[in-house]
């Protein structure tokens, strides 16, 4: 445990929803090999990952705020990595597949992930994943690391017509399990969406900051956190 974690007990949750990427499976290590292959595939310069990352920041903020929609980011993202603002959605889109092979091909779940869901199953409560991404994608993630188990419930937010922070995609999630919000807890590693937004909503917000990583500036320094799922623990 690291910063302000501390030993948990056990906790009583109706529903426990866990945010993916990021919380269960390692997003950012699968998106640097993606653009790193993608470079090499386009001949451009090698070491472009952190402008990477800031480019797809910013354009899947719009996303979450509303102002674009999933797929628009997606072209966005392409036509400005790649320094061409004219591409066509079409052509975007092609370009940025390629850029997606390599991606899936590096999903890895976290070696605390399965135990996480399998410890919040067993405890009786209804378990979701809530994501921002899109459906189909985030499915098949869950598929291939193994994390797609008898009883979890994929929400994202290209089914749920809101994305978090956005105040509809908590409650709507939480109508898909039949949850109240007073009784069900989110972890994530996002501070905005799995924390503070989860709170506005009525859910308990868990902060994960895991080994290696900053916690969020925005965050109060006296914010417990988590280092590991393997923390977690759910009365039954």
């Amino acid at each position: 445990m690291t910063g302000m974690s501390r030993p948990l007990a056990p906790h009583h949750a109706h529903a426990v929803l866990f945010d993916l990427d990021g919380t269960l499976v390692d997003h950012a290590a699968a998106a640097r090999a993606g653009v790193d292959q993608w470079c090499v595939e386009l001949g451009l310069p090698a070491g472009q990952w952190n402008r990477w990352r800031k480019i797809e920041r910013r354009w899947f903020t719009r996303f979450e705020r509303r102002q674009i929609s999933h797929l628009g980011q997606r072209v966005e993202r392409a036509r400005e990595f790649l320094g061409r603002p004219d591409l066509s959605e079409e052509e975007a889109l092609r370009l940025y597949e390629r850029y997606l092979a390599v991606y899936r091909a590096n999903w890895r779940a976290y070696d605390d992930a399965r135990p996480a869901l399998e410890s919040a199953l067993v405890s009786g409560a209804t378990v979701g994943v809530l994501t921002n991404g899109a459906l189909s994608m985030q499915t098949a993630k869950l598929e291939r690391t193994g994390l797609l188990l008898d009883g979890v419930v994929v929400l994202a937010a290209t089914d749920l017509a809101a994305a978090k922070p956005q105040p509809e995609a908590y409650a709507t999630a939480l109508a898909r399990l039949g949850a109240e919000a007073a009784g069900s807890v989110l972890i994530g590693d996002d501070w905005i969406n799995d924390v503070v937004g989860a709170r506005r909503a009525g859910m308990r917000g868990m902060y994960l900051v895991r080994e290696g990583l900053r916690r969020d500036r925005r965050a109060p320094v006296d914010e417990p956190v988590i280092a590991s799922l393997a923390e977690l623990e759910w009365a039954r």
